[in-house]
């Protein structure tokens, strides 16, 4: 107690004499700022947790931190990034703008690491948008890119999305060529995502080139992959796809199960969209083996799920107006 009472002025006049000192004051009041390569940092881990607005806001502060002290790198990397969430938001014209401008910059700082990412964000997009010569044109610097930088796992998504265009253009041998070496290199890295990654893409080739028998072989291998490492969009998606190349090479009781487990996924996924498309795809299934009452039953499942989606885009209509379309896409 004496020792405690003893320290007692001598922790007061410390005090006092820290809250009169100029510097301690003005430490308190203003933080330090950050810079751009802090802020940078700070919207990469909201963007890998799918926060949007947060690494929004951390990538734009990023830009204007690097714009008002001319480091053109970093101002390039922060327009990359936001470029590659506009996509991931629907936002594609957007994200063109900012990835082209990203690229301009990249001209003027040489081997910088995002560069191949700007390259082949805007190619996906530009494929998107229907631009298949822009896009054909930056998958091929991306891989080059990647290539220089020994970047793997930007090589195989650039090489699948090259593979993928060039079937869609009637080059098949290049474009299998492409998508199965993506796959070797990722099996022999042990790679599980990117293997998954390859043959996604080898069975979407396939189905495009009309050999459901072979896509099915791909996209079963993959989903035992994922059923290793449960990833509920992933297996949603290859349960669908499943479904669908059963009904064609004639499992629809196969495909009616496969059907009924993608609903369910989207479900939890709130994912109405694969929601629907997965009870259009159970009625047809079912109406192939002329459960008509269970094909009833889907079908209308599908169409309460697509009104509810048209509503919502037109939340307010007249009496007069014409009828919503009958398109349910």
């Amino acid at each position: 107690m004496g020792l405690s009472f003893l320290l007692l002025p001598l922790l007061f006049f410390a005090s006092a004499w820290a809250f009169d000192d100029p510097w301690f004051i003005q430490s308190v009041s203003s933080a330090r700022k950050l810079n751009g390569d802090e802020l940078l940092r700070i919207g990469e881990i909201h963007d890998v947790q799918n926060h949007f607005p947060e690494a929004l806001t951390y990538y734009e502060q990023a830009l204007e931190s690097f714009r008002a002290t001319k480091q053109w790198r970093g101002e390039a990397t922060a327009l990359t990034k936001i470029g590659s969430i506009f996509e991931r938001q629907g936002r594609r014209e957007a994200a063109a703008v900012h990835l082209r401008d990203a690229l301009s910059l990249y001209r003027k700082v040489p081997n910088s690491p995002a560069h191949a990412d700007a390259l082949l964000t805007l190619g996906r997009i530009s494929a998107w948008l229907g631009w298949r010569e822009d896009a054909s044109h930056l998958f091929e610097r991306a891989i080059d890119r990647y290539s220089r930088s020994r970047n793997v796992h930007g090589l195989d998504s650039a090489r699948i999305q090259l593979g993928l265009m060039r079937i869609g253009d009637g080059l098949t041998e290049e474009g299998l060529r492409l998508l199965q070496q993506a796959f070797e290199d990722s099996k022999n890295r042990h790679d599980t995502a990117g293997t998954l990654g390859a043959l996604l893409a080898l069975g979407d080739a396939r189905w495009i080139l009309d050999d459901p028998e072979t896509a099915g072989l791909h996209y079963e291998q993959a989903l035992v992959l994922v059923e290793q490492s449960p990833q509920i969009s992933r297996e949603a998606g290859l349960r669908y796809r499943l479904a669908a190349i059963y009904g064609v090479t004639g499992q629809q009781e196969k495909g009616i199960l496969f059907s009924k487990r993608a609903v369910t996924l989207y479900q939890s996924l709130r994912d109405s969209s694969g929601e629907a498309a997965s009870w259009s795809l159970l009625a047809s299934l079912h109406q192939a083996l002329s459960q008509d009452q269970q094909a009833e039953e889907s079908e209308q499942r599908a169409l309460s799920i697509y009104r509810q989606r048209q509503l919502v885009v037109h939340p307010v209509r007249s009496s007069v107006d014409p009828p919503l379309s009958g398109s349910h896409r």
